[in-house]
């Protein structure tokens, strides 16, 4: 009887541990998407800036959006490294409850791609490739919280020297 409740409060604490790591993915996921807004609208607003900018103080708009896209690529990555560890969590808290209840072809949620070893396959649950509808591993949409900021990096260094060598 002991083993029984033993193995019943396990697989209590299993449940709600996914559960709870689910939950902190999507608010984490909440968190890009806010940041992500404020600094595109911050970034908008330099671009606006860029163009009525005073000649005499031109050079300082590119070199502000330099240093804001700087600063969002670091918060992009961070998110994309911290979405990466969030969702391996899962997918490692997912075969013991698997076990625990003897389940077979569940998928488990945020899984995007096949698990080696794992007899679900993605590719199984045939969801169509279309023109509105489909996913790329190398630019996922957590991945362009960093790879946006990197493009405007580059941008707003462009535009910087672009600037300075028209003093």
């Amino acid at each position: 009887m002991a083993d029984k409740n033993l193995e019943l409060e396990k697989l209590k604490f299993l449940i709600e541990d996914y559960r709870q790591k689910v939950q902190y993915l999507k608010d984490h996921f909440a968190r890009i998407w806010t940041r992500f807004n404020f600094f595109l609208t911050l970034q908008s607003a330099l671009f606006g800036a860029t163009i009525i900018s005073i000649e005499k103080y031109q050079w300082r708009v590119p070199a502000f959006g330099i240093f804001i896209s700087a600063l969002w690529y670091i918060a992009g990555a961070q998110d994309r490294y911290l979405v990466a560890l969030y969702r391996k969590e899962i997918q490692l808290a997912v075969p013991q409850i698997k076990q625990a209840l003897q389940l077979s072809n569940y998928y488990y949620i945020g899984q995007t791609e096949d698990i080696p070893g794992e007899a679900e396959r993605v590719k199984d649950l045939n969801i169509e490739n279309t023109i509105c509808q489909w996913r790329s591993r190398s630019a996922s949409t957590t991945k362009l919280a960093a790879m946006i900021p990197l493009v405007l990096l580059l941008i707003w260094g462009a535009i910087f020297i672009v600037t300075l060598c028209s003093r």
